[in-house]
């Protein structure tokens, strides 16, 4: 069973991660362009907050990961760490 949930979400991330490429990409590369921890942690609200305001709260998890993913392809770990402790609302 623990086959099938992981394969789900796999899925999830696949169909997400080619339907908001462009947010994706365009969110990874404001966040890892910020120079101070203030000025990153909104650039990450402002890009989670948007995200979840245009398409909804149903994808805004799934879309928070990838982001983190994109930014840890950057070589931005600590980044990617502030997205995935960011608190979606």
């Amino acid at each position: 069973m623990r086959n099938g949930r992981k394969s789900a979400r796999e899925a999830d991330k696949a169909l997400c991660r080619s339907t908001y490429m462009m947010e994706l990409a365009r969110g990874s590369s404001y966040i890892a362009s910020t120079l101070t921890p203030i000025t990153q942690r909104t650039a990450i609200a402002e890009v989670l907050n948007g995200f979840r305001e245009q398409h909804g709260a149903d994808t805004a998890l799934i879309f928070r990961d990838l982001l983190a993913e994109s930014l840890k392809n950057r070589k931005d770990a600590l980044a990617a760490e502030a997205v995935l402790n960011f608190e979606l609302h």
